[in-house]
């Protein structure tokens, strides 16, 4: 049997999500977004340093083996990804923001994330390869399974508008999709060396933690709509693992830095389903979607 993740479940399904996406946005709600920077600033700096510090002292206060720390910290330095755009689009936040926030902080983290890895070395004792992230590879997925049927999306409804009624069931359909390919590879993947993995179970719960105090917090400190502040706790929480996944193998060759990258998908997405459940709740009683 061919591997969905590899083959083409998970592609179709995300270009097909994004697409969709594409279909419920408009010129003006990015426009908007230009207007008043302050969500994509609050939220490019939580992404960039905030959670990065956060995964550094959470390394540091529960002492994890040089690689599980240097692990942990690529996942807190790592941008939220295409997970983060589909929540917040089912969530009915501010899908606009949530997409901008992952381009901005993806092309940064390019950079960044050398630098936190050189960081928590350092501090704990360790070493790496070279650090190489695929940038090319990165912007080209980041591209084509975001940006591109964004666009797409957008450019028919504005020749068509009426296609605006395809956004639900097709965003349905890609969800389902994303979900068994998600599942399958979850089942397919061998299992981590049991002491490594219970180590890691805290840290990451106490990441997600984080991510959700800071994300929702913050932005509502400065005076935030709930949309926005979803959308950048979402982002925070949601972590681009695969683009984890590939730094920490090729940085350093073995598997334990890349155990909480695979512990986390087991936090973080019941937290993030439970915030978007509570801000649909509350949206419908006020009247909203």
């Amino acid at each position: 049997m061919s591997d969905p993740i590899g083959g083409w479940l998970l592609p179709v399904s995300m270009f097909g999500l994004m697409f969709g996406m594409g279909l419920a946005l408009v010129p003006d709600d990015f426009r908007r977004i230009a207007k008043v920077p302050g969500p994509v600033v609050a939220g490019t700096l939580l992404q960039l340093l905030g959670m990065p510090l956060i995964g550094f002292g959470l390394a540091l206060a529960y002492e994890l083996p040089p690689l599980l720390a240097a692990g942990l910290v690529i996942l807190a330095a790592c941008p939220g990804g295409m997970m983060s755009n589909m929540l917040v689009h089912i969530g009915r936040a501010n899908t606009a923001l949530s997409i901008t926030l992952t381009a901005t902080a993806t092309t940064a983290t390019l950079f960044t994330l050398p630098l936190w890895i050189r960081a928590i070395l350092d501090r704990v004792g360790g070493e790496a390869g070279a650090i190489d992230i695929p940038l090319l590879e990165t912007a080209g997925q980041l591209a084509g399974l975001t940006i591109l049927p964004v666009a797409i999306g957008m450019f028919v409804r504005a020749l068509h508008p009426p296609a605006l009624r395809l956004e639900r069931p097709l965003s349905a359909i890609a969800g389902v999709g994303i979900l068994a390919a998600v599942v399958y590879s979850t089942a397919a993947r061998p299992e981590p060396p049991a002491a490594e993995f219970a180590a890691s179970i805290l840290p990451a719960l106490s990441l997600a933690a984080a991510a959700l105090i800071f994300g929702l917090g913050v932005p509502r400190l400065f005076g935030q709509s709930d949309g926005d502040a979803l959308a950048i706790a979402v982002e925070l929480c949601v972590k681009n693992g695969l683009l984890g996944m590939v730094v920490a193998s090729s940085s350093f060759g073995v598997l334990d830095p890349s155990i909480p990258i695979l512990v986390y998908p087991s936090v973080m997405v019941p937290v993030a389903i439970a915030l978007i459940v509570a801000h649909r709740i509350r949206s419908h009683r006020r009247g909203g979607f």
